[in-house]
């Protein structure tokens, strides 16, 4: 059974509050940043979490692997996006893949294998 309670705010360092409010029958953690926006909010929902991060940077960093398994997956990007691996790389689907670009396209190689 649910406990009912007030909005409890809690004062963080670096002028940010802690809030946990009930808003349309879900729970909600927020982090607010000094000029009272959202910077991070956990949303309890029946179906699981939800996470929402803003903030000005984000960085992971892991030992290991990072992994991301989900149904879809978009990055979005205003400037320009920038993928790097010092190993080997790999891209590839079940369905058409498409490349999109309004400028030129380049690939550079030792070797280029089509099909």
């Amino acid at each position: 059974m649910p406990i009912a309670m007030s909005s409890p705010t809690l004062q963080l360092q670096n002028a940010r509050t802690l809030t946990v409010t009930a808003e349309d029958g879900h729970d909600l953690v927020e982090i607010h940043g000094d000029g009272g926006q959202v910077e991070l909010r956990i949303k309890v929902t029946p179906e699981g979490p939800v996470l929402l991060v803003e903030s000005v940077r984000l960085a992971l960093k892991a030992q290991e692997s990072v992994s991301v398994d989900c149904q879809n997956f978009e990055v979005r990007a205003t400037e320009s996006v920038d993928v790097h691996s010092d190993g080997g790389m790999q891209l590839s689907g079940q369905a058409e893949i498409q490349v999109n670009a309004n400028g030129d396209v380049r690939v550079t190689g030792e070797k280029i294998y089509l099909n």
